[in-house]
């Protein structure tokens, strides 16, 4: 008989619209779906910008959706007592956390420190969560609830899940620096775009460029950043496409009054998002690159989806991927390099065919070698084994 692995997060199919985040746990459920039964807990709508109830799911009930049974919770029944509740009748062998942070991980973390339901093993993977850039979106609330947090031993006893050296660092920074911490990287699917065609693409020639934006419009992917770039940008022709739902009215205010000051050489398209991914991968592949100034991000699923439609990557220090430059598949710069930024948008423009098709090829190589790189499921697999099988395989935990 398989063990039962209960997963807690804010979103998940048939939605589309909130993120990598959701994607994470879809993706550990179709990899590991011949080892575990998984159940997961979630809203019954489709984001923060969109929540109208699913038509097409039963809310407070479970529904078999690909290989997971889903329990899609009504705003009547988001209590504690019905995460509660859910835990006694699935009695899992292991529970995971899609966060640290949002509300129906906090639930569940508070009917577990009250007792009301038998100890369970808990994975807690943050998405990023503890970092200096997210922290600093909202920080008095967050420093609050955090403080709270570590004073009533809301995370008491659970292993965490860093996607990077660099994330497990952050965690114990945060959480304290015994909290064991185990590293793997978010998992995506065995494929993105395996029918992918060089020929979607725009033409490159020189002296103009195709570029893109894919992911939901908020304060924290930074996209106003870049729109005053291209203010300084005179010669040559660009358009920059907006793909993905604008879920923050105010931001993207912020945003269409600096596009208004934009020069006539520049063009910006809101194309909105799609009622598939695949769509708007699609769409993306006629870009020839994608830009990401973002003020923080995790892992940042979107960077391989990118990469996997052959775009070359402009993105802010502010993510993991350091090792493009080297592999020519994209640059990474600091906000604070503002001349820097606007040099390589320049570059980008003066960029012949040759030299983007090249560039381009590397990209769709460098996604489809991550995506093909088995260690990355086996390290999810060390952290799910850590959980299941208790303390006696630490010793083989380098920590």
């Amino acid at each position: 008989m398989k063990k039962k692995i209960l997963i807690f997060c804010d979103f998940y199919l048939p939605g589309f619209k909130s993120g990598g985040g959701m994607w994470t746990v879809v993706n550990l459920v179709d990899r590991f779906a011949d080892r575990y039964e998984f159940f997961v807990v979630t809203r019954n709508y489709e984001s923060k910008g969109d929540t109208k109830p699913y038509s097409t799911v039963r809310s407070d009930d479970w529904n078999e959706v690909g290989n997971a049974k889903v329990w899609y919770f009504s705003k009547a029944t988001f209590s504690v007592e019905t995460f509660a509740s859910l835990v006694k009748k699935i009695r899992p062998d292991a529970v995971f956390l899609n966060s640290a942070l949002s509300t129906p991980v906090v639930k569940f973390l508070t009917a577990r420190r009250k007792g009301m339901f038998d100890p369970v093993p808990v994975v807690l993977a943050p998405c990023g969560e503890m970092s200096a850039g997210a922290l600093s979106l909202k920080p008095v609330k967050k420093k609050l609830f955090l403080l709270y947090a570590n004073t009533v031993g809301l995370y008491k006893d659970v292993i965490w899940k860093a996607s990077f050296e660099s994330e497990k660092d952050e965690i114990r920074h945060v959480i304290g620096v015994n909290t064991e911490v185990w590293v793997a990287p978010d998992l995506a699917p065995k494929t993105i775009l395996p029918d992918y065609d060089p020929q979607w693409k725009t033409k490159k020639e020189k002296g103009s460029a195709r570029f893109a934006f894919l992911s939901r419009l908020t304060r924290k992917k930074n996209i106003h950043y870049f729109l005053v770039r291209l203010k300084d940008i005179r010669e040559g022709e660009v358009q920059f496409d907006l793909i993905g739902p604008l879920e923050d009215e105010s931001y993207w205010e912020q945003c269409q009054a600096i596009i208004r000051e934009l020069p006539p050489n520049i063009t910006v398209h809101a194309v909105g998002s799609f009622p598939h991914q695949r769509d708007a991968l699609r769409k993306l592949s006629e870009s020839h690159f994608f830009v990401l100034p973002t003020l923080n991000e995790n892992f940042g699923y979107v960077f391989i989806e990118a990469l996997a439609a052959g775009c070359p990557l402009l993105v802010s220090d502010n993510t993991v991927w350091n090792d493009i430059e080297q592999r020519n598949v994209g640059w990474q710069i600091p906000l604070e390099q503002i001349d820097s930024w606007i040099e390589q948008v320049n570059s980008c423009i003066d960029m012949d065919a040759a030299q983007y098709e090249e560039m381009s090829a590397n990209a769709r190589t460098y996604a489809l070698d991550w995506l093909s790189d088995t260690e990355t499921e086996n390290a999810t697999a060390r952290v799910l084994d850590r959980a299941l099988n208790g303390k006696k395989i630490l010793a083989a935990h380098d920590q």
